[in-house]
């Protein structure tokens, strides 16, 4: 398949699904023209970027691959849902989205562990992530120094001295409850406490399906 023909393809998809979420949104009672305006506005302006998005990942796709998608249910549940979600993500979060679209048609991905992986992605802010890849590793945000009684949060409290202990304390509970880290309170422990990886299974999965595993410290 040529290039363009890719490309033509690609919007036609992702037009459907953009065009179909739009139209769902409601449009109701005294709020009708605020709605309609945000519609025509920054909503409009927020889905043109989650197409460009899409179209970019699907675009760099093999060519097996990109002839199957259309019989892919779980690439087509992704893209429904991840369309949803792309109308109140902004736009770091939006590219997260995006990964898992692409990672969907290219692998096989249990779907109630999809399922659960939008959901917390739907809830989180660009500071879970934060802090969900500094527990995947914390050994990387080591400064040399040999802290006696740390805490697994001593290097991350270093590197972001600014944030804010109380939104970090909810974070982790949120991570914690939802399955994706092994700890849920910063206990006090042993250098190789500190350094330990602190994600599990599942948490490796989500880093993994939004293409996490790549971004900078």
């Amino acid at each position: 398949m040529s290039r363009d023909n890719r490309d033509l393809k690609c919007k036609d998809i992702v037009a459907g699904v953009v065009e179909a979420t739009i139209e769902q949104i409601p449009v109701v009672n005294f709020f009708t023209s605020a709605i309609l305006k945000a519609k025509e506005g920054c909503l409009r302006r927020r889905f043109d970027n989650w197409q460009k998005m899409i179209n970019e990942r699907l675009a760099t796709l093999e060519d097996a691959v990109f002839n199957t998608i259309g019989d892919n249910e779980t690439f087509a549940t992704t893209l429904l849902k991840a369309t949803e979600l792309a109308s109140i993500s902004n736009n770091k979060k939006m590219g997260y989205i995006a990964n898992a679209v692409k990672y969907t048609a290219e692998n096989d991905v249990d779907e109630d562990s999809l399922i659960i992986m939008l959901n917390c992605i739907s809830k989180y802010t660009n500071s879970h992530i934060l802090i969900l890849k500094y527990l995947e590793n914390p050994a990387l945000f080591s400064d040399g120094k040999d802290y006696m009684g740390g805490g697994v949060f001593t290097y991350f409290d270093k590197h972001y001295s600014d944030f804010n202990s109380q939104l970090k304390t909810i974070i982790l509970q949120d991570l914690y409850r939802d399955g994706l880290v092994t700890i849920g309170s910063d206990a006090i422990m042993t250098k190789s406490g500190m350094e330990a990886k602190r994600t599990t299974n599942l948490g490796d999965l989500f880093i993994t399906i939004f293409g996490i595993e790549n971004e900078n410290q």
